[in-house]
């Protein structure tokens, strides 16, 4: 992929992973001011926190998806005012990885509890812990799945944003030379 390439598709990646974090913040808004949006008949629309573990966990997932925000809104910015790149690529990686791993991860806990290998999926929680009811309806479990999905593909464009990012390269027609003016 030539140079002109790359830095369009990592410009396409980063606005989209930055319009993926605008809208995955507004849905978690909605959610936490009492909305119901994607939850059919579940009752609960947050986690209860009945520890100060989860308090911390929350906590960390706020913080990594701030600087998240920061650094990808940053990195439109032009060449000489953006962030390092290893700063970039490193966060990019991390985030590519672990959302699709989260992603992923609700998927198979979902299919394993709704085809009955497992009860309590890979998490062990119960349809009950989860939604708050018993039995969800169909509706239900198709937004939890796209929910999922959600993550898989914020971990692409991600992913997509560590790949396609601009590379520190030295070019080999100065090796040798003396001049490092260039």
């Amino acid at each position: 992929m030539n140079l002109d390439r790359r830095q369009q598709w990592n410009l396409r990646s980063r606005v989209g992973a930055l319009v993926w974090m605008v809208l995955f913040a507004a849905i978690h808004m909605h959610w936490e001011l009492g909305g119901t949006v994607g939850f059919g008949n579940a009752e609960k629309t947050t986690p209860e926190v009945d520890s100060i573990a989860a308090v911390a966990f929350t906590a960390a997932i706020l913080l990594a998806f701030t600087a998240g925000f920061v650094l990808i809104a940053l990195s439109m910015r032009p060449t000489e005012h953006r962030p390092p790149g290893w700063v970039i690529a490193t966060y990019s990686s991390i985030a590519g990885i672990a959302l699709c791993a989260r992603g992923i991860s609700g998927l198979i806990d979902t299919w394993l509890r709704e085809a009955g290998p497992a009860d309590g999926g890979i998490s062990g929680l119960t349809h009950q812990q989860i939604y708050g009811v018993a039995n969800p309806d169909t509706a239900t479990l198709r937004a939890s799945c796209l929910m999922d999905v959600n993550f898989v593909a914020g971990g692409i464009l991600f992913g997509l944003v560590f790949m396609t990012r601009e590379r520190a390269r030295t070019d080999p027609g100065m090796a040798g030379t003396a001049d490092s003016t260039h």
